[in-house]
Order: structure tokens, then C-alpha cells, then sequence
């Protein structure tokens, strides 16, 4: 099947983005006429379910049940060529609420592209990226639950695309170093919410300049960096920074990295914007298939904790990461994971929405202006049962807004076992978490947990069905914001 037409567009239901969306099509028709072949497509179907709940406004009294039908469309694939890698999905979610309740019909878009080609081999080439997803807004202004099924009016679309040139000076074949230029460009947009008031999105640049050391320094091995980020909403607002950093390799095992550097940013800010910073990183590599690195430095807004945890062997996966930076909503946005394509253990996911709902997020920090301090800790751990794989994730977030006392800790977690019960039939256990506290104002604070059980049956190559129940629940300071909730999915899938 060939996704790009003769004038190398493809054609994409839009809604109010429709910048986006002309952009989500110029990334699959330039992956097509860059590659040797025919783009390679690993899944394309139909999801169709009917949802049933007993409490669709996650509300403590006067719950209001109501069945939801979702038909969600879906196409995904991806290719590693000589002149262009990429990887995309698409899949536009129709909601239709019955019960009275079709003022919340709907359509919400989940895409999520990534492509690098070579326009000129090892001097020039062009990344592309662009996002498209159903996030929470304020999960301290009205109750959430875990996708954008329940109180849908609690999310909101956004979009973005980054197109990056990226220019390339090797130095003495690349053995004395490589100069690598990226002059970034990107757009964002955001369906009207309480912290923006411009729904038709904006525009900004993110750039990136670096200098790495080649194989005359293989000894120690170094780097230079300066990215930037900036954009424009009522006024330039940003960052950048400058480091250079220098590993020296004691022995095959162990590494110790140094870093210096400088931060500067530009927005409305309680206390300075920048300042000197220095961390140093000394590394732990066991194995090939194990590295640890735990840093401690400082930088302008306080001290600084880099962790880094990687290990892969047989049966066991585990990934861990600690670190700060600043950043805010819109950038969070434009970087964030709408889709995984990859298994904590390193495998291909050929059809993405098998094990993944794709239902909107909630992990994104609220969709309000202002720039903040980003402490995140990121933890993995998989293992491979044989015919089961049980996963365990946490996802834990600090933010401290610069322009203001606020401050944000979110907390999310989940543990899930999947089993291929046999040939036809899987299934799946799960629970999952969610923490939230909001300083100056206990009224926000909520705990929220999720427990669910799946089996899915494959009914012939082409068409699985699947039963699932789920059951929510959220303890609040807030007393109207406590609820708990019941529902099923019944779902039909074709893939083709």
C-alpha cells in the first residue's frame, strides 16, 4: 500500500489545527519519496467499542451513567533506508456519547511522526517530528480520570510539528570531530483553555548547535552543546545554554564525565534566569549490557542530580533516569510521547494500538503559562515470564514555577501482567496510580487509583474481540472531588 499520492501529500481528516495536519502529511510524503521503496505499513484496522460507565462526570453525587460508542480508524508502519528513517501513527477518535449527551460528540486526534532524512549524505540532512493528542488541562480544577473517555471536557487537543535542516561539517573525515547545525523551527497548537487565550497556536524555534570529539580523542572524548528554545506569545520567551563537557576513561568499566556550562532564559521569573553551572558523572559500565551513572552539580536555580540507569539481559529490562531541567507546558508538548513504538525490552511494537489504548494523557503538566524547574524521575523495570511479562512504571514530576510560589508534585505509576493464556486468547491484569499535590492549596491534592482486568480472543486472522472492566476511585481534600467509578469496554477490532 502506497501512502503518498503523486504530489507527494497524503490526505488526513482535519480539525481546527489544519496547519498540522498539512504538516503531518508533508512528513509521510517526503518519507515516501525519500526512500528506495514504498513505505513499509505494519498495521492498518478499525477499533470499534462501546463503552459503558455508571459515573461519565466522575462525580461524588448524582452519578449519570451512559453508553459511549468510539470507532477509531488506524494506520501505522515505518522504515530504516538508506536515504530516510521514520515511524508513524494516526488514528482519529470518534466519540459519540448517548444518553442525552451528544453535545459531547466528538473527534479527537492521536498522531505521532517521526522522520529523519538524508538530503545529502553526511552533510545535510532534515528531522521532522510532529504530535498530536488529547491532554489534560488542570487536574486541580475539575475531576480527571485516567483517558479523555470520562469528563471528556477536562482535556484538550494540542499539536505540534518541529521541522530541524540539520548541517554537518566533518572535520578530517570526522576524526578530529564533527560540527552538527540545527536550526529548528516548530508550531504549536492548543484548543482554547483556561491558561491560553490564543487557540490558533504559535510559533517558535529550537535550535541547536554541537562540536563532538572523534577518534583522536578517543581517550577522552568531549562535546559542545547550545540549544535554544524560544517562542512567541505576547513577547519572546525562552531559554538557552551553553556546556562542554569532557569524559575521561579510567578503564573499560568506568568513566567519569565532567560538565561546565552556562543557562540563560528569558521569561517572567520570582528570582534570576541564569547562571554558571557545573556537574560532574562518573559512569559504571559492569557489562555490555549494564551502565550506571549518578552526577551532582549545580546550576543557577539550585543543586543539580543526574541518575542514569540502563540494563538489558535475557529476561530482565530495567531503565532508570533522574534529571533537571527547565522547561514549561508548550515545550513538554512539543517533546512528549503520544505513542510507544518500542518495548521496555528494545523489540519493534508493529501495531501500537494492541497495547495501548491511545485515550488521551494525563502525564503533561497543566496546560497554563509559565516556565518551571523539572525534577523527573523515569523507571521501568520488565521481565519476561515466559508467556507472561509483568511491567512496572513510574513517572514522578516536581515542578516549581519560576513566575510564582507553585509548586507541583505528580506522581504516576502503574504494575501490569499480560499472558498469552493460548494460541486465541490473552490476558491482562493491571493497576495503576496517580498522586497529585499542589502547594499554597491543599483543596487540590487528590490520590487516584485504577484496577482492570482484560481478555482478548482472536476470533479469525483478521478480527479479535475483547471484554474489559475497570474500576476507579479518587480520595480528594476537595469532598465534591471524590468519586469512584465502574466501567466496561467491549471492543471489536479489525486489522488488516
Amino acid at each position: 500500500m502506497r501512502l503518498g499520492s503523486a504530489d507527494g501529500r497524503f490526505a488526513i481528516p482535519v480539525l481546527a489545527a489544519g496547519q498540522f495536519f498539512f504538516a503531518q502529511s508533508l512528513i509521510v510524503g517526503l518519507a515516501a519519496s525519500s526512500a528506495v521503496a514504498d513505505p513499509v505499513v505494519s498495521s492498518v484496522g478499525l477499533l470499534s467499542r462501546v463503552i459503558l460507565t455508571d459515573n461519565l462526570f466522575l462525580t461524588r453525587e448524582g452519578k449519570e451513567s451512559a453508553a459511549i460508542l468510539q470507532l477509531l480508524p488506524n494506520i501505522s508502519g515505518g522504515r530504516t533506508g538508506r536515504s530516510a528513517d521514520y515511524r508513524f501513527y494516526y488514528g482519529p477518535s470518534l466519540l459519540f456519547y448517548g444518553g442525552g449527551y451528544s453535545d459531547l460528540n466528538r473527534v479527537f486526534q492521536v498522531f505521532q511522526g517521526d522522520a529523519n532524512i538524508k538530503l545529502i549524505d553526511e552533510y545535510l540532512g532534515l528531522a521532522i517530528s510532529a504530535r498530536a493528542n488529547q491532554n489534560v488541562i488542570d487536574p486541580s480544577v475539575q475531576s480527571v480520570g485516567f483517558n479523555a473517555l470520562g469528563n471528556p471536557d477536562a482535556f484538550a487537543q494540542t499539536a505540534s510539528i518541529q521541522v530541524s535542516p540539520v548541517i554537518r561539517f566533518p572535520i578530517l573525515r570526522g576524526d578530529f570531530a564533527t560540527v552538527e547545525l540545527s536550526p529548528g523551527i516548530n508550531y504549536s497548537f492548543t484548543a482554547g483553555t483556561a491558561g491560553e487565550s490564543n487557540q490558533d497556536g504559535n510559533y517558535g524555534s529550537q535550535s541547536s548547535l554541537s562540536i563532538v570529539s572523534g577518534d583522536y580523542f578517543s581517550r577522552m572524548p568531549g562535546s559542545v552543546n547550545a540549544p535554544s528554545n524560544y517562542y512567541d506569545q505576547g513577547g519572546e520567551q525562552g531559554t538557552a545554554s551553553f556546556d562542554a563537557t569532557a569524559t575521561y576513561i579510567l578503564t573499560p568499566r568506568w568513566q567519569i564525565q565532567g560538565l561546565v556550562g552556562y543557562d540563560d532564559g528569558n521569561y517572567d521569573s520570582l528570582s534570576s534566569t541564569g547562571g554558571a553551572r557545573w556537574r560532574i558523572t562518573p559512569y559504571w559500565s559492569p557489562s555490555a549490557n549494564t551502565t550506571v551513572g549518578l552526577g551532582y552539580g549545580y546550576r543557577y536555580f539550585g543543586q543539580d542530580y543526574y541518575a542514569s540507569i540502563q540494563h538489558t539481559f535475557k529476561k530482565l529490562s530495567v531503565s532508570a533516569s533522574y534529571e533537571t531541567t527547565i522547561s514549561n507546558a508548550r515545550t513538554e508538548l512539543l517533546n512528549q510521547t503520544v505513542v510507544n513504538f518500542e518495548d521496555p525490552f528494545g523489540q519493534p511494537i508493529l501495531d501500537p494500538l494492541g497495547d495501548q489504548s491511545l485515550s488521551g494523557s494525563i502525564t503533561n503538566p497543566p496546560l497554563v503559562s509559565g516556565f518551571f524547574v523539572q525534577d523527573q524521575l523515569n523507571g521501568t523495570v520488565a521481565y519476561n515470564f515466559g508467556r507472561t511479562v509483568g511491567t512496572f512504571t513510574v513517572l514522578q514530576n516536581h515542578w516549581d514555577y519560576q513566575s510564582s510560589d507553585l509548586q507541583i508534585d505528580q506522581t504516576q505509576g502503574s504494575l501490569v501482567f499480560n499472558r498469552q493464556m493460548s494460541l486465541r486468547t490473552a490476558g491482562t491484569v493491571g493497576f495503576q496510580y496517580w498522586t497529585y499535590n499542589q502547594s499554597g492549596s491543599n483543596l487540590a491534592d487528590f490520590n487516584e487509583s485504577q484496577v482492570w482486568t482484560q481478555i482478548d480472543y482472536r476470533l479469525n486472522t483478521n478480527l479479535y474481540s475483547g471484554l474489559t472492566y475497570f474500576y476507579s476511585e479518587r480520595s480528594s481534600d476537595t469532598p465534591l472531588q471524590n468519586f469512584d467509578e465502574n466501567v466496561v469496554w467491549l471492543t471489536l477490532r479489525w486489522i488488516l
